[in-house]
């Protein structure tokens, strides 16, 4: 008789269990004194010790999505559900993990909790899992990650709409009103009540051109004019070189792996010995004029575009295959899917690898499908040098060739006797594989006689179908994915082809006119390039947590006039150098102060030389540049040092250049974005004291300077028009006579002396 009794008892429980955890409109636990009182005086304490740490805004941790100092928190639970199901013990994920149930489930990770703890969390929980008494519901930190809320954000977001076909604005002065590029920014200067400033002088202008076209000096005369001289500068082969620097920056490249040969004393680094015909790629597409979507097409999926057996096209894979990343295939790919999604599209794509960005419209499924792209296809190691296909490149001597193959046989004579012997050496490693990857590889790297192969990558036989690692770990696998492009940019999400990669599949979804960032960030890196500043200041990151444009139509209308213009990359440039924003004097002006960053571009921007075009112009105006284009990558310091432009400088990963390092030289590990410029003495250091400076000090002087020159003054005159391109000011010429007149009485040549304070000094040293 007592059977209806006790069937109520367990309604009557539940509807207790609904009342502890109902909760208001806005997502907070209604009022629950005793259930509040329990949980701030028995559970909150717990938490605070064993949980917030890792879990908590108080510390700014969301480990595994997970936040436990609010209701919310535990009820939407982490990456891995629901935390707390309220009334139900053994269906929390909480308590599997603080009774250590499962080995892939154990919190707290270091020590199992005492059981009375444990008892009290399961009390709490058959109490509704009450919450705090001020609970701080939906914050932005506790919504971080949340892809739902960020895509409501990136619908809006500027850099996510379609680019626009914009119409100039009218510019109040007529000439300003001439060119598309003023207009624009002419408007942008009259909300500020400001006005553009004057032209600098066609001799300032012709070191800026020749600086940003080029990345050498001017000619000493030159009768053109500013656009016959813009012309000429976009169609010399330097031109492909200068602007070969700006991209292998972005694509991280070297000429090593991140790892030496174990077990060689000393360490040899892990060559890439045919990195150096990506280089080339990059410097022939832009030299011959290429457009910018084949340009980027034929670096993802060359391949599957046709360019095979010799074609040296098949060197743009280098973009792929010249990676930090030598033998773990999950880094591998994370490093391209970073280097093609900031580098090509300012997009952190890399840092949903783990859980759904927290800051970007970028869902892990999404990173996934990307690296199923990339995990179906391998790269063959840097020593089997057979994998890689031989294409036209420089011609060798037959004296070469011959001296090539003799040293070729000798250290494959040792690789033979080590195979025979079985000799293991190191970590018991095989002698004839380390031969192998230091004597060979060094030799086929620099040797000038060694064949010329392209760095390529291969598709598997049977393209990868991706899973999500859970917490980016390779071990513990969800969901499968497709392998397809970014629900961002393509809402549809229509599968890549299942027989191939889906590289080229990829890439066209990349340069679609429909994409509006390839475009726009590219605009930006050439903008940044030219002007010394950036439309967008943070040229690899156009999402929400980028900076927004100082001048939004005006790069919409480049990012549109340059597809129009069938990505043309000159026309690019020649549209922007041949304004009159570029032109302008870059003198500070008392009256600007509405714009002391320069961001509406009232003036040019002073550009400090980088440290390649530094070392060029020195070696140019000493008469010891080799103009010679193309070919194997060389030492740029040192007695074996090469006297060719520093684009063709050895690039080691792992010991980075000091000089270099010295002048802002990026790491080449991952993309880089810009090019910073600090002041530091070691800059000072190597201008002064440098066997470099000094010794191309003396050549240019015993170049320029013969035995016949009749006066100091006629010296000094020709040494300043030869570096500076300028003639000599009277208080120059006397503080310099000066000078001559102390070195001379110690019997000292001074000419050297001059030359070098001449290179070293801020006017040579900073682009007007």
């Amino acid at each position: 008789m007592f059977r209806p009794l006790l069937l109520l008892i367990p309604f009557l429980l539940f509807g207790h269990v609904l009342q502890s955890a109902a909760q208001d409109a806005d997502g907070r636990v209604k009022e629950n004194t005793e259930g509040t009182e329990f949980f701030e005086s028995r559970i909150r304490p717990l938490l605070v010790k064993h949980c917030y740490e890792c879990h908590s805004e108080a510390e700014g941790q969301k480990n595994g999505g997970l936040l436990l100092d609010r209701s919310s928190g535990w009820l939407n639970g982490g990456d891995s559900g629901q935390t707390v199901v309220p009334g139900d013990v053994n269906g929390s994920l909480l308590i599997q993990a603080v009774r250590h149930a499962s080995d892939d489930l154990q919190m707290p990770p270091e020590e199992k909790l005492d059981e009375a703890d444990i008892r009290l969390l399961e009390r709490w929980i058959q109490m509704g899992a009450p919450g705090p008494a001020v609970d701080p519901g939906d914050t932005q930190f506790s919504t971080l990650g949340d892809q739902d809320l960020i895509f409501q954000k990136a619908a809006s977001h500027w850099a996510f709409q379609p680019i626009r076909q914009v119409d100039p604005p009218t510019a109040g002065d007529p000439e300003w009103n001439q060119h598309p590029v003023d207009r624009f920014v002419f408007a942008k200067l009259a909300e500020q009540n400001l006005m553009p400033s004057k032209s600098a002088s066609v001799h300032v202008l012709q070191r800026r051109l020749a600086y940003d076209l080029t990345g050498l000096p001017p000619a000493a005369d030159s009768s053109q004019n500013l656009d016959e001289l813009t012309e000429t500068l976009l169609q010399s082969p330097h031109f492909g070189e200068h602007l070969a620097r700006l991209w292998l920056d972005v694509v991280r490249y070297a000429d090593t792996a991140n790892v030496s040969v174990p077990a060689t004393r000393p360490a040899v680094p892990t060559y890439y010995p045919y990195a150096f015909t990506y280089r080339d790629y990059i410097i022939r597409s832009f030299n011959s004029g290429k457009p910018y979507d084949q340009f980027l097409k034929e670096q993802l999926a060359a391949d599957l575009m046709g360019h095979t057996d010799g074609d040296p096209d098949q060197a743009a894979l280098g973009f792929i295959a010249v990676t930090p990343f030598l033998t773990n295939p999950h880094d591998f790919a994370d490093d391209v899917i970073d280097t093609v999604s900031r580098g090509l599209m300012g997009l952190s794509v890399a840092c949903a690898r783990c859980h759904d960005h927290k800051f970007e419209p970028i869902p892990t499924a999404d990173y996934y499908s990307l690296h199923g792209v990339f995990s179906s296809i391998t790269k063959p190691d840097p020593d089997d040098f057979e994998q890689y296909p031989i294409i036209e490149g420089i011609p060798a001597t037959s004296e070469q060739q011959e001296d090539f193959q003799a040293q070729e046989a000798a250290i494959q004579k040792k690789i033979t006797a080590a195979e025979k012997s079985g000799k293991l050496i190191g970590a018991r490693r095989k002698q004839s594989e380390i031969i192998r990857q230091s004597q060979m590889a060094t030799l086929v790297t620099f040797h000038p006689g060694a064949p010329t192969r392209a760095i390529v990558v291969h598709e598997r036989s049977k393209p990868v179908t991706p899973q999500i690692f859970l917490r980016g770990e390779p071990d513990t696998r969800g969901d499968r994915v497709p392998r397809r492009f970014l629900k961002l940019l393509d809402p549809d999400q229509k599968p890549f082809p299942g027989d191939n990669s889906g590289r080229l599949a990829l890439a066209e979804h990349i340069v679609s006119p429909d994409n509006p960032l390839t475009a726009r960030v590219f605009v930006n890196r050439i903008w940044g390039m030219l002007m010394g500043s950036y439309l967008v200041d943070t040229p690899s990151d156009f999402g929400l947590q980028g900076s927004s444009p100082s001048h939004p139509e005006l790069l919409d209308w480049l990012a549109a006039d340059f597809m129009n213009h069938g990505w043309s990359v000159r026309h690019l440039i020649r549209t922007i150098v041949s304004s009159r924003t570029y032109r302008q004097t870059s003198q500070s002006r008392a009256d600007a102060a509405a714009d002391p960053e320069n961001q509406l571009y009232h003036r040019a921007n002073l550009k400090r030389l980088s440290i390649e075009q530094l070392r060029d112009s020195v070696l140019d105006l000493s008469g010891q540049l080799d103009r010679r284009t193309l070919g194997r990558s060389e030492p740029l310091w040192g007695p074996e040092a090469t006297s060719r432009r520093a684009v063709y400088g050895l690039i080691d990963r792992i010991v980075t250049d000091p000089t270099l390092r010295a002048f802002d030289f990026p790491t080449p590990t991952a993309s880089a974005d810009r090019r910073t410029e600090n002041i530091v003495p070691q800059q000072s250091l190597f201008a002064m004291n440098s066997e470099f400076i000094t010794q191309q000090s003396r050549h240019l002087t015993n170049h320029l300077l013969p035995e016949t020159q009749e006066t100091r003054e006629d010296k000094i005159a020709l040494l300043y028009r030869h570096i500076y391109r300028r003639s000599v000011t009277p208080a120059e010429q006397t503080r310099i006579t000066k000078f001559l007149d102390l070195l001379e009485r110690r019997r000292v040549d001074p000419y050297p002396l001059i030359a070098q304070s001449l290179m070293i000094s801020n006017e040579f040293l900073y682009v007007e």
